[in-house]
């Protein structure tokens, strides 16, 4: 099993738990109300989308955001059609889920 499959496991897993918000009006939400631990934007996020949800970041929040996947395979995680973003909103989740992320994204790196 790859990190990437282990990481779209472990959000499927959040997801199931009812530790997961997706898509860009609920994701907002939960950002507004101080409930995102780790935030995932796809890799074919648009740039509007995008804008939209990070507006909605203050400099006091304190929110791991990863770059991850594709909207079919965030989707596909979450047992729903294509998802651009998503937020974990339970701690225990979102860390383990951020050190899978953290490896991917180390290993992109070398």
């Amino acid at each position: 099993m790859t990190e990437k499959e282990r990481a779209l496991g472990m959000i499927g897993l959040a997801s199931r738990a009812g530790k997961v918000v997706s898509g860009s009006d609920a994701v907002t939400g939960a950002i507004r109300s101080g409930n995102v631990k780790l935030l995932i934007i796809t890799k074919d996020i648009s740039a509007n989308s995008l804008n939209r949800i990070l507006k909605n970041i203050t400099d006091g929040d304190e929110i791991p955001c990863y770059s991850f996947a594709r909207s079919e395979e965030l989707g596909d995680a979450l047992g729903k059609p294509n998802r651009t973003v998503a937020a974990i909103t339970d701690k225990n989740f979102a860390e383990g889920i951020s050190a899978i992320l953290e490896n991917i994204n180390e290993e992109e790196d070398t």
